[in-house]
């Protein structure tokens, strides 16, 4: 139930008693499914915003007072970023908000506010997961690094945010020299993460899973691309990526800071 404003006459009906009541216990919900700018009326009562796009809650002033609060909470797959409009808005966590992530906006004035994380936003926890296969077959004879074709794409929902990579680079058994496989950010003509996110040989003949693993730190909330690239060492063989009954697979993993 929304706040109300009470006079010396003011009769509740029992539906009104029983909605403050169960106010004590559960905060009246309010559910946003585009970008939305705070009222006065939802002083104490809890925003959740549920969209698969990125949205914005706005917060201006002369809408509440000192010692007012509000949950903001988001279950979409959109990061929900809390912006000032007007208004200050200050946190020593993230004003955005990753699926699941919430927290207390808190007003010190009537300008003035506090988020107040819930703290599933960092700390090491894992944000978001992105995953994706790959099983076809794919050579080269270059010494340069080309695709092996596994490949996924990540939007951080924070820019402090590390990516982890784990890979499973199915290599096919009838290469015929030895080849490097590694992981680059963006294309193979983006950053290569070097030996650091490691490096494999395959040997003439002799299938193999090449498994990469690299903690990235894009410092960035826009979409990341990894990419395993692979090359042949002498030139004079080929490298065979995956076959029709050899898949790769690639795993992002968002770990908040």
């Amino acid at each position: 139930m929304a706040i109300q404003t009470f006079v010396a006459s003011t009769v509740l009906t029992a539906a009104q008693m029983n909605a403050l009541q169960g106010n004590d216990y559960n905060q009246t919900v309010s559910t946003k499914t585009a970008s939305y700018t705070l009222v006065a009326a939802d002083k104490g009562t809890k925003i959740v915003m549920n969209s698969a796009s990125a949205t914005t809650i706005t917060v201006n002033t002369s809408l509440f007072n000192a010692g007012d609060t509000l949950t903001i909470l988001n279950i979409g797959a959109g990061v929900c970023t809390v912006t000032a409009g007007t208004a200050t808005v200050s946190t020593t966590g993230s004003l955005a908000l990753a699926q699941n992530g919430g927290g207390t906006l808190y007003f010190t004035s009537a300008g003035v506010s506090v988020f107040l994380a819930d703290g599933v936003t960092g700390g090491g926890k894992v944000l978001q997961v992105v995953g994706a296969t790959f099983a076809t077959l794919t050579t080269t004879t270059s010494t340069s690094y080309v695709t092996t074709g596994l490949t996924a794409t990540i939007t951080p929902s924070l820019a402090s945010s590390k990516v982890l990579i784990l890979t499973s680079q199915a290599v096919d058994g009838n290469a015929t020299d030895e080849s490097c496989f590694t992981i680059f950010r963006g294309t193979v003509a983006g950053t290569n993460l070097g030996a650091a996110a490691g490096m494999g040989g395959i040997f003439p003949s002799t299938f193999q899973t090449n498994s990469l693993i690299f903690l990235d730190s894009p410092s960035t909330t826009s979409a990341q691309a990894y990419t395993v690239g692979m090359k042949n060492l002498s030139g004079a063989g080929t490298t065979r990526a995956q076959s029709s009954s050899r898949t790769s697979s690639i795993t992002l993993l968002e770990i908040g800071a």
